[in-house]
């Protein structure tokens, strides 16, 4: 039940004294960062993508785990490559993004960067409606995509097909620990979303954009991809952006 699933392992390529932290999304795994590592490690940049726990597994697995364990596995990430770098830029896709944005509040970070980080899901008194009662009757729940936008990506991903009901209250509960928090955030920030996100609402991003006390504030939109963007087909703009965004750091 808890043996990591072939490619979802995490990876560290350690290069210079500058380094990334790339922390998955709910329900995924390194997989979803594997080519913008490579990108970046090729660009002298020391990168790490630690394994959350619970996922990478299987369901049933992230089904026995917590807000606390979750956190537990991103301030270790973070520690194990602030040991190695003198810079540690923290960067998310999605509820990734959430946990990038508590180190954020929490740690010294030298820069921050969200993609697709919900503040605001589309739909979002419905989906929590539909999920308060679907949690009284079962346990998992199958995950459900928009078939223009996503469905041929997500068929190739490294992912969980169903996720377990009873830890979205966790998922919940950190969406709104962030969004409270976002004021204690000064480093820099690179906020990204696609332009098409079927489940995180724009309005995310001019939330995160105007709450931060960061000096440097940067939105960038990749047109017409999926949620996970850095593995659809505007992944070289996008990795191109957090490039220039770290080299900046540098």
């Amino acid at each position: 039940m808890n043996k990591v699933m072939k490619g979802a392992e995490p990876f560290f390529f350690k290069r210079s004294k500058t380094g990334i932290l790339l922390i998955h999304g709910f329900t995924s795994n390194p997989w979803d960062h594997r080519k913008l590592g490579e990108y970046l490690a090729k660009k002298n940049i020391t990168v790490h993508a630690p394994l959350i726990k619970g996922h990478g597994t299987t369901p049933e697995n992230l089904a026995t785990t917590n807000l606390k364990d979750w956190i537990k596995s991103a301030v270790k990430g973070y520690k194990l490559l602030r040991k190695t770098c003198n810079k540690v830029i923290v960067a998310g896709d999605s509820f990734g993004g959430n946990l990038a944005l508590h180190l954020a509040e929490n740690y010294k970070v030298d820069g921050v960067v969200t993609m697709g980080t919900p503040i605001y899901f589309r739909k979002q008194r419905l989906a929590f409606t539909i999920h308060r009662i679907l949690n009284q009757f079962i346990n998992f729940k199958k995950k459900w995509y928009n078939r223009d936008i996503g469905a041929s990506v997500e068929e190739k991903r490294l992912t969980y097909k169903s996720v377990p009901l009873n830890v979205v209250y966790y998922v919940i509960k950190m969406i709104r620990k962030t969004k409270r928090n976002l004021c204690k955030i000064t480093a820099p920030i690179l906020i990204m979303q696609s332009t098409t996100d079927f489940g995180v609402h724009e309005k995310s991003v001019s939330y995160i954009f105007k709450n931060v006390r960061s000096k440097f504030r940067q939105i960038e939109w990749i047109p017409n991809a999926y949620h996970v963007f850095i593995i659809d087909k505007g992944k070289e703009k996008a990795f191109k952006k957090i490039y220039d965004f770290v080299k900046k750091i540098k």
